[in-house]
């Protein structure tokens, strides 16, 4: 109980740390682009934060509620980017320094926060067989990882796990850029298309999906694992049915459907990484999402050079290029989830189901 509430005490530090860094650089920033530009430089850097925040709670949490609270973080840290540009515009009017000064003071506290409340050391109740005598023994652990993720049925979820948040944030580019030259909108209107899936992010993931993961536990399964399946192949649905929507770039009214419903499935990242956890073994945890961090960092770049080209091509003829290219991956990732071995999911006592 007392790691529980050290938990919970300790999530306003996880989620508040990241989010307000850098936001007095989207308040003072007089000129839009700047604004965008500072958005983007944190969207990059954001997969090594999101690391360390996933990975003290995988050892934190139990099973049964580990992504719940991915999503709670995950939620967290959306509604800091929200609310932190709006308050950083009120502050700076007052003195340019004074939003600075505030994120700084914020930060400190997080910090805090997370001394005194993060536990150093688990019970072992938290995690039978966490560390193995292979864990102690083994000279690469990182390595060993590696290979576990890539012969194991874990690989048909490392898709979801690693490429879903950069081809979201790719096809958010892609659009503020797009609006403008297609249907003549201000940058500024197109801005607010970010705003919008963020918002739709914040409700799937603080309302939607832990209410669709209890109403599946009272009415169809009381193991939250096959919960979290369920959840996750909805999700990919809903990922491939937005991503197909963003391919029809000539209806304004097509490609804000397909933004919502490429948000409604922004959970699939945090499930796909609790049930990739729950294979591993405890000693493997924090190569586990080092590993998924580093294809994270790989994705964005890859996305970004082959979505960026192709949407340099489309400018000189069709500008449905890149969203063709995310259409595809869409299609991987929902298969490569939809294919995955369910029986290999483990129940309470630890044994395959």
């Amino acid at each position: 109980m007392a790691v529980e509430n050290s938990a919970y005490q300790g999530t306003m530090g996880y989620g508040c740390c990241p989010t307000i860094w850098g936001r007095p650089e989207c308040g003072r920033s007089h000129d839009f682009h700047d604004h965008l530009r500072h958005r983007n430089h944190w969207q990059e850097v954001s997969p090594c934060h999101h690391f360390h925040r996933t990975m003290r709670f995988s050892e934190i949490k139990t099973d049964l509620r580990r992504a719940i609270w991915f999503q709670w973080m995950t939620a967290a840290v959306l509604s800091g980017q929200l609310l932190g540009p709006i308050i950083a515009g009120r502050l700076v009017s007052w003195l340019v320094w004074v939003p600075l000064f505030v994120s700084l003071g914020l930060i400190l506290a997080g910090g805090g926060t997370l001394v005194a409340f993060t536990p150093e050391t688990l019970p072992e109740r938290l995690h039978t067989n966490s560390l193995d005598a292979r864990g102690s023994e083994t000279r690469w652990p990182s390595l060993q990882t590696l290979k576990a993720l890539l012969k194991g049925p874990a690989l048909w979820l490392f898709p979801g796990a690693v490429l879903t948040i950069p081809l979201a944030t790719i096809q958010s580019d892609l659009l503020l850029r797009l609006m403008p030259l297609q249907f003549n909108w201000s940058l500024s209107h197109s801005a607010l298309l970010i705003s919008l899936r963020s918002l739709v992010t914040l409700v799937t993931l603080a309302i939607m999906l832990p209410v669709g993961t209890a109403l599946w536990y009272r009415l169809v399964s009381r193991d939250l694992h096959h919960a979290d399946f369920a959840m996750a192949s909805g999700s990919c649905a809903f990922i491939m049915a937005g991503a197909l929507c963003l391919v029809v770039i000539t209806s304004e009214t097509v490609l804000i459907l397909g933004l919502i419903l490429s948000a409604v499935g922004s959970g699939l990242p945090t499930l796909c990484r609790t049930m990739i956890v729950s294979w591993m073994e405890g000693w493997q945890i924090g190569s586990v999402f080092g590993i998924l961090a580093m294809g994270e960092v790989i994705g964005f770049l890859a996305f970004e050079l082959g979505m960026g080209a192709l949407f340099g091509v489309g400018l000189r003829s069709w500008m449905g290029f890149p969203f063709c290219l995310g259409a595809a991956l869409a299609l991987v990732i929902g298969l490569a989830t939809w294919l995955a071995p369910a029986p290999w999911l483990k129940n309470q006592d630890g044994q395959e189901v």
